[in-house]
């Protein structure tokens, strides 16, 4: 079930904040929209029913100020609550003056429920690298959403929050990384202290988000894309549930390496599309 709340610093004591029952403005109509296909691509694709485990992942609060006055605190964030199971979506200020929510974009939506469904499979422990498998996992589940209905992958979108990155651009981008100084590479992983990005959770995550954009973008030997968005997301999902708090990104490739042997033990292409696997892993560094 989608749950959308307003959040007022000014006017609300503690989150999620107001229940909104009918969404009366566009962006709340649009948070609850994209929340919804978030909870469907979850339940219908990845066969993960929330409502059996009792669980009510997809519950939001907007930040609902409207006057971009200095006065009027405005949280500038986008973020997945793991103590209290829900997400939160923060404003920003755009050119016009105007306040834009970040729950508007379909993307930043499904990578913050994303979050959630790492922390209730995974439980990936969110710093240094098992944290930048969690931002990636939230990334890779993001842009399947976007572009599930779009059979031609060539055609795909692969970039997070576009618009509401630097000057107006985007956040991260899956096929190209370096794009937005995040490495790509094992060689050039950043070994940064706690305090800064919790140890790299933000750019480390550019080296897994290319290995999956490799291994999406795979051809056949009659230059054919190997992999369908379904059979990519239920990849990536059920190797997700094979890994633990601690998992590193090594630990990510030898667990979708597993599970495609099983899932696509029938697929008279098994073979081409498990060693795509491996070298979409290894041109960017990541050992077995």
């Amino acid at each position: 079930m989608v749950r959308i709340y307003y959040y007022n610093f000014d006017v609300d004591n503690a989150l999620p904040g107001r229940e909104i029952v009918n969404p009366p403005q566009e962006q709340t109509f649009r948070a609850h929209n994209n929340a919804c296909n978030v909870e469907n691509f979850f339940r219908d694709v990845l066969e993960h029913n929330l409502e059996e485990e009792d669980i009510e992942i997809c519950i939001c609060s907007i930040m609902c100020v409207e006057d971009p006055h200095p006065n009027n605190r405005v949280y500038e964030v986008a973020y997945w609550d793991d103590l209290r199971k829900q997400a939160f979506f923060g404003q920003q200020l755009i050119q016009n003056k105007q306040l834009r929510s970040w729950a508007v974009a379909q993307d930043i939506v499904a990578h913050e429920f994303g979050h959630g469904l790492t922390n209730y499979t995974a439980k990936l422990v969110y710093k240094y690298e098992s944290g930048a498998l969690d931002e990636s996992y939230a990334d890779i589940f993001a842009i399947l959403i976007v572009n599930y209905e779009q059979p031609n992958i060539s055609q795909w979108n692969w970039k997070i929050g576009s618009g509401f990155g630097a000057n107006g651009q985007a956040i991260r981008d899956l096929s190209s990384p370096g794009n937005h100084n995040n490495p790509e590479h094992m060689n050039d992983y950043r070994k940064l202290a706690y305090h800064d990005d919790h140890g790299g959770v933000h750019c480390n995550c550019g080296i897994h988000n290319k290995a999956a954009y490799n291994l999406i973008t795979s051809l056949d030997e009659k230059n054919n894309y190997l992999f369908t968005a379904k059979s990519v997301a239920v990849l990536f999902y059920r190797a997700l549930i094979q890994l633990g708090e601690n998992s590193c990104f090594s630990d990510s490739r030898r667990a979708i390496e597993q599970v495609a042997k099983t899932l696509y033990r029938k697929d008279p292409l098994k073979e081409q599309k498990i060693r795509a696997i491996t070298t979409a892993f290894e041109s960017v560094g990541i050992t077995s």
